[in-house]
């Protein structure tokens, strides 16, 4: 049967038409293992202004540890240091199904701390406090980089507010500013701790972005490569010192104790009374659980009393603390380490 030239023609631009709608079910890498042209195609369009559309994605909960200190400048004040090929720029590695963007906090009792999964207005200020960010990552368009270590001595306990001012004044960040913390996972804790530092230091307008980088890229929403740079700005801290509870306090009995480390750690030594949450406890797939959902884990908790969330990490310590302060609960965190410090003081 002969096939005429109209027909092979409507034939090539059907299949054109339908590949993108094939390819929507796939990863990024294609379907089959793809091609290296529609994965620089896809990289490139996530990169750009334009939203993206249709990308399937999940989370990528792979824990961050080590970094630079960056400092960057809002949306309509960002300086291109440099735009690499977006076919070599590293970015989240997104499988499974597509995350819709919008709010959720009409699932939680008190969501103040949560900042939605939508567009980001122009009057925030977008931090990635992502601990490993190269110069020319994709991350969220407007974004400034300022590790989440920055806030922290290594053993996990808070800078001194010298340090921290210097840091925050550095970045060109002042208390006016509206803040949304994000990191590459949520399910690192680097957004919550940062969150919980700032909150210490007096900033009451900061939320922790639902889900952080992994699934704003599974949203299919803007993201950009250039380096932004804010001029130095100066951050007059206002210490809420009341946020921060000592071994007198813990060892009265007074608050409810959460312990968040591993089961094997709990089960070796512990608080006296401590109700075991750690963080995966409160995450699903690297993403906070729903309210409905954490009202079990916290079900042996009175949201009249204090509750203390101690580990020695700081990190999982802030991810327990910060699902906590969603559901209404009054929340702290303790280190562990000061507790073995003080118990183990000889006599």
């Amino acid at each position: 049967m002969k096939v005429g030239l109209p027909f092979i023609l409507a034939i090539i631009i059907a299949a054109s038409v339908l590949v993108p709608y094939a390819q929507a079910g796939c990863s990024v890498g294609g379907c089959g293992g793809g091609s290296d042209s529609w994965l620089e195609s896809v990289q490139t369009f996530m990169n750009s202004d334009v939203p993206i559309v249709g990308v399937t994605g999940n989370k990528n909960t792979n824990s961050i540890s080590t970094g630079s200190f960056q400092a960057g400048q809002p949306a309509g004040e960002a300086v291109a240091k440099s735009v690499n090929s977006t076919a070599s720029i590293p970015v989240s590695v997104i499988s499974g199904a597509y995350v819709a963007p919008g709010s959720r906090a009409d699932s939680f009792p008190a969501p103040g701390m949560l900042k939605s999964l939508d567009a980001i207005s122009k009057k925030e200020v977008v931090l990635d406090v992502s601990n490993r960010r190269s110069p020319g990552q994709a991350h969220i368009r407007g974004s400034v980089n300022i590790p989440a270590k920055s806030f922290f001595y290594e053993n996990g306990t808070l800078r001194n507010v010298s340090e921290q001012e210097a840091i925050l004044s550095g970045g060109g960040i002042s208390q006016k500013d509206a803040l949304i913390v994000y990191s590459d996972s949520f399910s690192s804790g680097e957004a919550t701790a940062v969150l919980y530092a700032l909150r210490y230091l007096g900033h009451d307008d900061v939320r922790a972005l639902d889900g952080g980088l992994d699934n704003w890229i599974a949203a299919s929403l803007p993201m950009e490569t250039k380096e932004n740079v804010r001029s130095p700005a100066s951050y007059a801290l206002r210490p809420r010192s009341e946020l921060l509870v000592d071994y007198d306090y813990v060892k009265s009995g007074q608050a409810q104790m959460v312990d968040a480390r591993s089961f094997q750690e709990f089960g070796k030594s512990r608080i006296l009374n401590a109700t075991f949450i750690p963080p995966e406890n409160v995450l699903d797939e690297g993403r906070l659980k729903n309210g409905t959902d954490l009202q079990d884990n916290f079900a042996r908790l009175n949201t009249s009393r204090m509750v203390v969330v101690y580990s020695d990490d700081i990190y999982g310590a802030s991810v327990v603390w910060f699902a906590l302060q969603l559901m209404g609960f009054d929340a702290r965190i303790y280190p562990w380490q000061d507790w073995l410090a003080h118990e183990l003081k000889p006599i």
